[in-house]
């Protein structure tokens, strides 16, 4: 990796012998060791994080599944054909076993199992240490709500209950007589980014997911007038 000796040994510092403890209305407890992970919170422990995972798909022995990380987020997928068996377990196997070999824990509970299909016949379930995972139609994918039938109803829909939430911060806006600039303001950093958040991978939508979006857009810039 390049890697200079100091930056190396800085590294080993900053991570190596770290103790935490917990502060309770000026009561402090006593110091107890972190033997693993990164402080939260840090500049660089995303970084560092990225690093400790970058092996990851080295233990998948399947060439047909494919890993997609973001930061502490993993995704994997594969493409079956027609009357060919899912190697999904067994991949989800070597990724346990890679986990449990650096002392990492994968949440079953956080974890979920999509088939896109238009069969209605479907692959066995998947089980993580004996526990099956929930077999879901849409699920939340780094922040974009994404359904089975490659649809983006659940999508649209999340997004416009969360932004039309907030409206109420455009009405006391008006309620404190603020200027209209400060309701604009609000509006365009608070509420757009809400409506168009990834927007490039849900662009395409019909015109009557968009007319749902473009109402609340609407509503959004006349509160603050």
């Amino acid at each position: 990796m390049n890697v200079s000796k100091a930056f190396w040994s800085w590294v080993k510092c900053f991570l190596a012998e770290r103790t935490q403890h917990v502060n309770l209305h000026g009561v402090i407890s006593s110091s107890a060791p972190c033997p693993a992970a990164v402080p939260q919170g840090s500049v660089i422990s995303p970084t560092l994080f990225n690093i400790h995972i970058n092996d990851l798909e080295n233990t998948l022995t399947n060439n047909l599944t494919n890993t997609h990380k973001y930061a502490d987020d993993c995704t994997l997928d594969e493409v079956v054909a027609n009357g060919a068996l899912s190697n999904m377990q067994e991949s989800t196997n070597q990724v346990m076993n890679w986990a449990n070999d650096n002392k990492m824990m994968v949440n079953p509970q956080k974890t979920k199992d999509m088939c896109f299909s238009q069969s209605s016949s479907e692959p066995p379930p998947i089980q993580t240490d004996g526990i099956e995972i929930e077999r879901v139609n849409s699920f939340k994918l780094l922040g974009v709500w994404v359904q089975n039938d490659l649809k983006w109803n659940t999508h649209v829909c999340k997004i416009t209950k969360r932004a039309n939430k907030l409206l109420f911060l455009l009405r006391e806006c008006r309620k404190s007589f603020l200027p209209p600039e400060i309701g604009l303001l609000t509006c365009t950093s608070k509420i757009r980014p809400i409506l168009e958040y990834a927007s490039p991978v849900w662009g395409g939508i019909p015109k009557y997911l968009e007319a749902e979006i473009e109402r609340v857009q609407q509503r959004s810039l006349k509160k603050p007038m």
